[in-house]
């Protein structure tokens, strides 16, 4: 099994582990475009594995945090914080700036694009995730949480591909 389909696989078993969560994950997970994420290499995977597990370690934590008033908005943002569909690795933003700084206001027009009106605390997860490279912290719990919870698990994609590099 290739290293890409466990992580797909991983991805599919993290959907069917909590009703709620897959609830809450259907309409974005399940959507034409979110589904090209798969072919889109992200860390060690694709963007659409990444965004889900950032999306399902946020929505565990805010459960056991008693953070429930807002877990549809929490789980949407964090599967819409990286909503762009090119390879960072080789291609810019549409505004041909760096992607680091540039990729959450792009993310931010296509999921507006594909999703309508998202609420202030979805917005917020998208656009501000990446802070401090992008100069406004986080306002909502829930989106200092995606941000927080996104840099752990691009950490340890980033360890996990550096092992299978080395032997």
């Amino acid at each position: 099994m290739s290293n890409l389909t466990y992580r797909r696989a991983k991805a599919d078993r993290l959907m069917g582990r909590n009703p709620l969560f897959y609830k809450l994950a259907e309409p974005v997970f399940f959507s034409r475009n979110f589904q090209k994420l798969r072919d889109i290499v992200h860390h060690d995977t694709n963007i659409a594995d990444h965004v889900v597990s950032v999306a399902f370690h946020s929505f565990q934590i805010a459960h056991a945090l008693g953070l429930r008033n807002h877990l549809r908005e929490l789980v949407q943002g964090a599967l819409l914080h990286d909503y762009f569909f090119y390879d960072w690795r080789s291609a810019r933003p549409r505004s041909g700036k760096l992607h680091g700084f540039e990729h959450p206001k792009e993310a931010l027009e296509n999921a507006r694009q594909d999703f309508g009106k998202l609420t202030p605390i979805e917005e917020d997860c998208i656009s501000k995730h990446m802070f401090p490279l992008t100069p406004i912290p986080p306002i909502y719990a829930e989106s200092l949480l995606v941000c927080l919870v996104d840099k752990i698990v691009a950490l340890a994609e980033l360890v996990a591909a550096t092992r299978i590099h080395q032997g």
